[in-house]
């Protein structure tokens, strides 16, 4: 078998290196909770393939399920003939919606995928242009999910033009915000009194199509919009005849304790693009929306060659079922107070932790320099310390100073105290103080 090095070796002379890989480890094998590296190393996972494998790696139920699948039927294309899985599957996410009204469904391969149709879907059924998204966003690669992105560097950078009739308004980013406000709630209405200043005065109300967010921003920092942003935003949108999109690429699938985020304030979008954990390693991805809207395109106005592929959708399906019958929207929730205890304990002994949080299982720790801007390096640091120590981690937010948290939903009790032992060690080493014993 290849060693990391040898690897490491013939991927610098076959692949580009615009594919960043993070971690300089190449997997081999994966169950549960952990992943070996092809020097036989094994590292306890709080990544998940970026909030993918929330039932844990090679779950046996996913896997059966696919083998089942594919013994039987691979790929026809939904479009050729239907597969009855995609119809089994858009059932159950039916069920799961957020809100009470009918829905239709959609599959795709990417969360990319799903936001782009997503777009499409609401500017046919509402027959205007404008799509207005935020600040600290993430919303894909492809032409309009990285137009919609907010971060210009690495996901905009050089690629122009970029599409037409997007627009961006303020995160509601408690810790961050310009407006002083001391509470989250109160960012919120600030917020979103900019939002209406800004739609009236530079867009119009009458040309947007839809908002688009994600009620956690990811990739933006792991940040909680508050439940009076969100409330007012549903309340607005209708009141001016546009959607709500609601991104749950990341958050979505029971990684907040919900299955989606949105479940935690009682809402109902018009639209949620799903992918990730939908399929637990599978390429697939969802729009989901109200009838009403879903009704508003034509045959053959959204379609794909692999989206609702027959093995995307077995693992889907199989996906769902061990959430729910191993209770892990209840042990999300539980995993993230441990979490949020432990690293709020860390902040009162190290102050550049600035901020500790997140909902249920996806938790964020913004890292500062003494005068409270971003820590450019720290986060970074922690991650590489801790891989060095055993567990895998990644950094996010728009600055680079977040440390974020996507263990399994069902991590066991030891693996989440050899995990809060490994980060322990890892906050100390890097800001400099050495950690009671664990």
């Amino acid at each position: 078998m290849s060693s990391n090095a040898e690897l490491a070796g013939r991927r610098s002379r076959s692949v580009t290196p615009g594919a960043l890989s993070v971690h300089p480890i190449y997997p081999v094998k994966a169950q549960g909770s952990y992943v070996w590296d092809a020097d036989g190393k094994k590292y306890l996972d709080f990544s998940t393939g970026i909030a993918v494998m929330n039932v844990g790696h090679s779950h046996p139920k996913v896997l059966d399920a696919v083998k089942a699948q594919i013994d039987e039927f691979q790929h026809l294309c939904f479009a050729v003939g239907m597969n009855p899985t995609y119809i089994e599957l858009a059932e159950k996410l039916q069920q799961i919606a957020p809100g009470p009204s009918e829905k239709k469904v959609f599959l795709a391969n990417s969360g990319a995928e799903a936001v782009e149709n997503a777009v499409k879907i609401a500017r046919v059924a509402t027959g205007r242009q404008g799509i207005v998204s935020f600040t600290h966003a993430f919303h894909g690669r492809t032409h309009m999910a990285l137009s919609l992105t907010g971060k210009a560097d690495p996901y905009k950078k050089g690629f122009a033009p970029r599409a037409a009739e997007v627009y961006r308004a303020l995160y509601p980013y408690h810790y961050r915000n310009p407006w002083g406000a001391k509470t989250p709630e109160e960012t919120g209405l600030r917020a979103l009194d900019a939002l209406i200043d800004l739609v009236k005065t530079t867009i119009g109300e009458s040309e947007v199509a839809a908002f688009l967010i994600e009620p956690v921003a990811g990739e933006g920092g792991f940040i909680p919009a508050p439940e009076s942003f969100l409330k007012g935003l549903r309340e607005y949108s209708r009141s001016i005849g546009a959607l709500w999109i609601d991104d749950e690429v990341q958050a979505g699938m029971g990684r907040t304790g919900e299955w989606f985020a949105v479940d935690h304030y009682g809402l109902e979008p018009d639209l949620v693009a799903s992918a990730k954990a939908l399929s637990s390693g599978f390429p697939l991805s969802a729009v989901i929306g109200t009838r009403e809207v879903m009704d508003k395109i034509s045959p053959s106005m959204v379609g794909t060659t692999f989206g609702g592929n027959p093995a995307g959708c077995a693992a889907a399906l199989a996906t769902i079922e061990v959430i729910e019958s191993e209770g892990l929207l209840q042990r999300a929730r539980v995993i993230g107070e441990k979490l949020t205890e432990l690293l709020t304990g860390l902040q009162q002994e190290l102050p550049q932790i600035g901020e500790v949080r997140g909902l249920g299982a996806m938790v964020g720790v913004e890292l500062i320099n003494e005068d409270g801007s971003p820590h450019a390096t720290a986060a970074d640091a922690i991650i590489e310390a801790a891989l060095e120590d055993g567990m895998i981690g990644l950094s996010c937010g728009t600055y680079g100073n977040v440390m974020r948290l996507l263990p399994p939903l069902n991590l066991s009790d030891a693996e989440l105290e050899e995990g809060a032992a490994i980060l322990s060690r890892a906050f100390h080493q890097v800001l400099g103080r050495q950690p009671a014993l664990v």
